[in-house]
């Protein structure tokens, strides 16, 4: 009896040590599944590069509480283990700081890869504004070099226009592009604040502000989960169809000064309104911030609040050059301008001053440079060129620092413009010429203006002015006649508006620390009607808030996350970070100083270095110091997670002898099988020998 028992335990230990045997040859083998949720390789030997996204949207949790970036990288993880040996492969992100792994075999490039995300993780990667496609440029790079085996790009990132939607399927005809998507419609519907504005509210009290923020619900995908973590009261709730009460919190330097609660219908957008009176002591400009309250199970949480500087006494001095005054107000050149200026947001914080072409020149032959040293935007409506021995005081002003607004007109001479002002127009004008007008055709009787480019300067956090189309309720504008343009590819200019055929309409360009628009129809009725459309208003606040670099943020200049802030003199300066770090800046010779520092949002200070001792309060300045204030903000467009369809990878040519496939890797659950009957056999061994 006893041998027998004896020789079942032997039958038992020798099955179970062939399972063993077999496992291990299962590991060694690393086999995978294919499955239509794994990570896409190509099942030849080939030369990789990884695209990881590090923009802001990555930030979007699910309802585990994982964000769309910590998925990214389990799939990244994922497609190192399923390439096949014999390949390459290295990593870039989108994020120019982000980290860098050249291009290994994949044995060693794996670990290298792992290292640098490691390390770059704990610090926390900051949440810029990038697309993936801004990646493709040095993944390209990396893959220059042909060793005859196939190059392939693999992108990880979200299903967003911005995300795996900015991507083409070749590069350079020869580089594929495979997308490995991360699901962003896991996280819902979430809310975010899309613009902060702010105005002085002098009906209410001398030093009374009102505050406006934005609140725009968003969507994840079609069809996309409910809305979680709504506020409390009857709005709230799961249903993603139902209205939220969503409450927002205005900060003054730290303190809650005032709350309220708005209805956000699913899907759609709100306006929240603050007044608060500034007391006296916020010398200069007070740190200001709106912030959204009962939104901790928020999937997006980085657009929950947003920040400005508050001043009520600051002030934008607006000098309008009329080249065609009128007696008949309404034909007077600058009627509609300044009729707009004082509809807009801008309010009493615009000075505005007006002046023939005649009055102009005598201030410059007088003053010289000095009649403009207090002026921030320079507008010429329809002026003849300045003479040529004036002009140069127009550019050194631009470049030291003035905004400058060109509108066209009759009065407008090509020639005498390139000559005299080429070096801050945005692109040399050509001719004035009637709509539709070309060889061999008729004229026509208008053309109309095709939707802005939101993603311009001039435009940025428009979001709640724009229509579903982006036209700014300017679709119906008809011009009969405009300006062509000189092109240049390297001109470095930016088209705001166009045309429906494509010609600029309003394009503008940097020039120095200023900064050039050019409208080249008219900003009265003589060529078009332009300034009888609702949109004008927003059209020209938003232009002549950007020119004179206010922003509507206090005078401060708003910077997207990871953006550099060009600061106003080629000196020394010392910035202080919203976390309170005193940042040192020394300029390149001759250039202005630049700081890059922009990794959180927030309000920042930057002083001259010869000033950093003087007293002050956080947010002031003592008399006579050069003091910049700026904000950081997150990019409005990254608070989009809606899914897009994203174009799938080309097949390979058949010669090829390759495929594009699907791998899981399963060899880690073998191993841990392994693992679990070398303890059995440890015991039946140990059993055996009692």
């Amino acid at each position: 009896m006893v041998s027998q028992r004896r020789t079942l335990r032997e039958r038992g230990l020798l099955a179970l040590r062939l399972l063993l045997l077999a496992v291990v040859v299962a590991v060694l083998a690393r086999p995978a599944l294919r499955s239509e949720t794994a990570v896409a390789v190509l099942a030849e030997p080939h030369d990789a590069v990884v695209i990881l996204d590090a923009s802001a949207s990555m930030e979007l949790r699910d309802a585990d509480g994982v964000s769309v970036g910590e998925r990214a990288l389990e799939r990244l993880d994922t497609l190192l283990d399923s390439l096949p040996p014999g390949s390459r492969v290295g990593l870039c992100t989108n994020d120019p700081r982000g980290p860098q792994v050249e291009l290994q075999p994949v044995a060693e490039g794996a670990g290298a890869i792992r290292g640098a995300l490691d390390a770059w993780g704990e610090g926390g990667p900051r949440r810029g504004a990038w697309t993936l496609a801004e990646a493709l440029a040095r993944a390209s790079a990396m893959l220059d070099e042909d060793r005859g085996l196939p190059r392939v790009v693999y992108a990880l990132g979200d299903e967003t226009a911005r995300g795996l939607g900015s991507l083409p399927p070749v590069v350079g005809g020869a580089i594929t592009v495979i997308p490995v998507p991360v699901d962003a419609s896991a996280g819902g519907a979430h809310v975010g604040i899309a613009e902060l504005s702010w105005e002085p509210a002098p009906e209410l009290d001398p030093r009374a502000v009102r505050v406006r923020a934005l609140i725009q619900s968003h969507q994840s995908g079609p069809g996309s989960g409910s809305e979680s973590g709504s506020g409390s009261g009857s709005g709230s709730g799961s249903d993603a169809d139902a209205e939220l009460e969503i409450g927002a919190a205005l900060e003054i330097d730290g303190e809650v000064v005032a709350t309220t609660r708005v209805l956000l219908p699913p899907g759609d957008r709100v306006l929240a309104e603050f007044n608060h009176v500034l007391a006296d002591a916020d010398e200069g400009a007070a740190r200001a911030r709106v912030r959204l309250l009962d939104r901790e199970e928020d999937a997006l949480r980085i657009d929950d609040r947003r920040h400005l500087w508050l001043s009520a006494s600051e002030v934008v001095d607006v000098m309008v050059v009329n080249g065609d005054p009128s007696e008949t107000r309404v034909n007077d050149e600058i009627f509609f301008l300044a009729t707009a200026l004082g509809q807009s947001e801008l309010g009493e914080r615009v000075e505005v001053r007006a002046l023939a072409p005649e009055q102009l020149e005598g201030r410059l032959r007088e003053e010289g440079a000095a009649a403009l040293a207090s002026v921030d935007l320079l507008i010429l409506a329809n002026v003849r060129a300045p003479p040529a021995e004036l002009a140069p005081l127009l550019v050194g002003a631009v470049d030291a620092g003035m905004g400058l607004w060109i509108t066209a007109g009759d009065r407008v001479s090509a020639a005498d413009y390139n000559a005299r002002l080429e070096p801050v127009l945005p692109l040399l004008l050509r001719e004035a010429v009637y709509a539709g007008t070309a060889p061999g055709r008729t004229e026509a009787r208008s053309e109309a203006l095709a939707p802005v480019e939101l993603s311009h300067p001039i435009f940025q956090g428009s979001a709640g002015e724009a229509g579903p189309g982006g036209d700014l309720d300017l679709g119906a504008t008809r011009t009969r006649r405009m300006f062509l343009l000189e092109p240049d590819a390297d001109s470095g200019a930016d088209i705001a508006v166009a045309f429906s055929s494509g010609a600029p309409a309003l394009i503008s360009a940097e020039h120095g620390r200023g900064r050039v628009a050019l409208l080249t129809t008219s900003i009265d009725r003589d060529w078009g009607d332009l300034p009888l459309r609702p949109g004008f208003v927003p059209l020209v606040t938003r232009t002549v808030q950007w020119l004179a670099g206010s922003q509507g943020a206090g005078g401060a200049e708003q910077v997207a996350v990871g953006a550099a802030k060009v600061l106003g003199e080629s000196a020394p300066y010392v910035v202080t970070t919203p976390e309170g770090r005193s940042v040192p800046v020394a300029p390149k010779p001759g250039e202005p100083a630049v700081f890059e520092d922009t990794d959180l949002p927030g309000h920042y200070l930057a002083r001259l270095r010869a000033s950093e001792g003087a007293a002050g309060s956080a947010g002031s300045a003592p008399t006579g110091e050069a003091v910049e204030r700026f904000v950081v903000v997150v990019d409005p467009r990254e608070s989009d997670t809606s899914v897009v369809e994203v174009a799938e990878a080309p097949a390979l040519a058949e010669g090829e002898q390759t495929r594009v496939t699907i791998h899981e890797p399963r060899w880690r659950e073998l191993a841990l099988v392994m693992l679990l009957l070398l303890g059995l056999e440890s015991a039946l061994r140990m059993r055996r020998l009692r």
